[in-house]
């Protein structure tokens, strides 16, 4: 597979010898002057599995490989860091055998769960790669000149061996991958043949992302205490009962016919935080025809009748403007969030009518401007590096490990 390349203008996707090249439109800077866009690369990374300590259950830890989606922008740097993290999803079926997962998901094959059909212990190669499923975003921040990485959450969740503490699982897995964030700009590449890294990657200042149950962590104390944090969002977040005690600014982003975490996912407690007055910004924005399951490509983005939660065909939104509308809001929030913006100026993708603004008063004043609908590399055409290192402590031998999966996996 040929490396991913970004470049700046108009966005045209076409297969070329040196890999699919990319142009994409001009995008507005913190002050709200066009800027030059980077061009940049996508990578997705593997290591090999080790082991994650956990806070309760039957055994010492939660096994998990190491996957990720690296965007990285064309110039000298050093670039601040986003990391991405995606939901609660379905992890361990089979394609095309469910409704919740698309036809060609990004899959790998994961060698301690996801059984192949019929046979409990035989492992098969149907492991979805949610990281991947939200690869649009990582583009989208790379296109601002942001290191973005996309990393695998699983581990966190419910599992043969017990379940880790959320907040814990994710805080923990974050701190795994900006540690090899940092040996990469060192020039320590465990295994990984991804070239151009040294000295451009600045993991002292760090955003974050999260959909889902992502965007929950994200709206966590965990993640408010996060050393270098310069700005968050949280997607359509699936909340944990904590409350948010950022001191950055903070996105908020509901979907309207979101069937998951519903329409007013997130909001109570972004008001909260505005309320607070920890922080100067704390924004909330709705987006029309917007579903939950559309925002990761790994899922099927509607019911068969092309409805959505509470929203019928005629009202959603089709699938790739609402991921590129989230995708750009939260490269542009984030852009401006990094140079401490007096004034947001965020983008409004036609047919997604974004709605919402700053709650905190007297805060920056928050508002849209029309912008063109970007496109992003599709998952499955993105160039993979593996390597047999780990990150993560080894799994120790003889720990038994039960490869049929649960209702929690």
């Amino acid at each position: 597979m040929k490396r991913t390349h970004i470049r700046a203008t108009r966005l045209v996707a076409t297969t070329a010898a040196l890999g699919l090249a990319l142009t994409c439109g001009t995008a507005e800077a913190a002050a709200g002057k066009p800027s030059k866009e980077p061009q940049g690369s996508l990578t997705q990374y593997t290591l090999s599995p080790g082991l994650l300590k956990i806070t309760g259950g039957r055994t010492a830890g939660n096994p998990t490989q190491v996957h990720g989606v690296l965007g990285m922008p064309k110039g000298k740097g050093p670039h601040p860091v986003v990391v991405v993290m995606h939901g609660a999803h379905p992890n361990c079926v089979t394609a095309g055998k469910t409704d919740a997962v698309v036809r060609k998901p990004v899959k790998a094959a994961w060698p301690l769960v996801c059984a192949a059909p019929g046979k409990k212990e035989k492992v098969g190669p149907d492991y979805l790669r949610q990281d991947a499923g939200l690869s649009h975003v990582v583009e989208a921040l790379t296109r601002k000149g942001f290191v973005a990485v996309s990393i695998d959450v699983v581990s966190p969740e419910i599992w043969w061996g017990g379940e880790t503490d959320p907040g814990k699982g994710y805080t923990d897995l974050v701190d795994a991958h900006l540690r090899l964030l940092a040996d990469l700009n060192k020039g320590v590449n465990h295994g990984l043949r991804i070239p151009g890294l040294k000295g451009r990657i600045d993991t002292s200042r760090v955003g974050m992302v999260g959909h889902s149950r992502g965007g929950g962590y994200v709206l966590s104390q965990k993640a408010a205490q996060r050393k270098g944090l310069f700005g968050a969002v949280a997607i359509e977040p699936a909340e944990n009962v904590e409350k948010a005690t950022h001191k950055v600014p903070v996105l908020n982003v509901r979907g309207a016919c979101d069937e998951d975490t519903g329409p007013e996912a997130g909001l109570a407690t972004v008001k909260g935080l505005a309320r607070s007055g920890r922080t100067k910004v704390a924004a909330d924005v709705l987006l029309a025809g917007t579903g939950h399951a559309m925002l990761n490509t790994n899922l099927a983005p509607t019911d068969k009748d092309g409805g959505v939660g509470g929203c019928k065909r005629a009202k959603v939104a089709k699938p790739a403007a609402a991921r590129a509308q989230v995708a750009q809001l939260t490269a542009a929030f984030l852009e401006q969030a990094l140079h401490k913006a007096g004034t947001y100026r965020l983008p409004a993708v036609k047919g997604l009518a974004p709605k919402g603004g700053n709650l905190r008063k007297g805060g920056p004043v928050i508002g849209f401007r029309e912008a063109r609908q970007e496109t992003f590399t599709d998952p499955l055409r993105i160039r993979e590096s593996v390597s047999k290192e780990r990150l993560l402590p080894a799994i120790p031998k003889g720990l038994k490990v039960n490869k049929v999966p649960d209702d929690g996996i």
